[in-house]
């Protein structure tokens, strides 16, 4: 299995799309992420969800308006199906790719694509005025978790779940459940995200 990210820059609004592109010995499927809500959170949190089991795990990535889903669940202690399906799309319900494939070999393949895309094309300067990408640590995910109570679906709750386009992560549910620091965290992080797109959109016109 092979992963490899590819960035299509629009140079109007310093945005740009990346196409996510999949290949196993029978099948690639490509999708064209959105450049307005950029996956790098999501896929971090897809990714720690899949590597310490808490399966099954879903991750939209909204394709040019057409939103679609990655999907992994479990079949045993070292194998998982992973598939893309569309999502809330009546135009098309053909799953795209399903294969069953060991959990090390699925994060292995993303983390070989994420590194190579930062190293060969990724310029933070020219894609937008949040850098989610080259400022986290991909390199943990490899690595055996050390916390048993990593809760990735809280994560994926206090993030927003891709800026509340999954609705059935349950934030208000979840939100009860946070210290009062968790809280403030959100705060701050739904202020810091509403800035930068305040800028992002000034800068643009």
């Amino acid at each position: 299995m092979r992963v490899t990210f590819t960035q299509s820059l629009n140079n109007q609004v310093l945005r740009g799309w990346i196409l996510l592109r999949i290949e196993t010995d029978d099948i690639c499927t490509q999708i064209w992420t959105s450049s307005t809500f950029d996956p790098y959170q999501e896929l971090y949190i897809w990714l720690g969800q899949i590597r310490d089991f808490q399966l099954p795990a879903k991750m939209i990535i909204d394709e040019e308006g057409r939103e679609v889903e990655l999907i992994a669940e479990s079949l045993s202690d070292l194998l998982v199906q992973f598939r893309i399906e569309p999502w809330m799309s009546a135009r098309n319900t053909t799953t795209r790719l399903n294969i069953t494939v060991e959990r090390c070999e699925l994060l292995k393949a993303f983390y070989d694509g994420i590194i190579k895309f930062i190293q060969d094309e990724y310029q933070p300067s020219q894609w937008s005025h949040i850098d989610h990408l080259s400022n986290t640590n991909w390199g943990a995910l490899l690595k055996q978790n050390n916390s048993s109570s990593q809760n990735w679906q809280t994560r994926l709750a206090m993030y927003g779940g891709g800026h509340s386009r999954v609705p059935e992560t349950g934030r208000e549910t979840i939100s009860n459940q946070l210290t009062l620091e968790q809280q403030w965290l959100v705060t701050l992080h739904d202020v810091l995200l509403w800035i930068a797109n305040l800028a992002a959109n000034t800068k643009s016109k």
